[in-house]
């Protein structure tokens, strides 16, 4: 093997080892990036559910405090101004 020829092969090993280095580094990086999301999400999950939750049950509160309001308004009309 010539001089020219070994050393074209030993940077073209370099270069694979690289490669595969940087590779390896990268799937570690989203691994644990896929980790980190994951953990930021059961931590943000139940505060939206209970954002949910609390909505719903401000709906169901609003409705309630409406329909009560619109029956009371409709006694006192119906008492007031027969």
């Amino acid at each position: 093997m010539s001089e020219t020829t070994k050393e074209l092969k030993e940077e073209l090993d370099k270069g694979v080892a690289l490669l595969l280095t940087l590779r390896d580094e990268v799937k570690l990086k989203l691994h644990l990036a896929g980790m980190e999301a994951k953990k930021q999400w059961n931590e943000l999950e139940p505060r939206v559910q209970t954002a949910v939750d609390a909505a719903k049950h401000a709906t169901d509160a609003s409705h309630k405090v409406v329909t009560e309001a619109v029956s009371a308004l409709k006694k006192f009309k119906d008492s007031q101004f027969k």
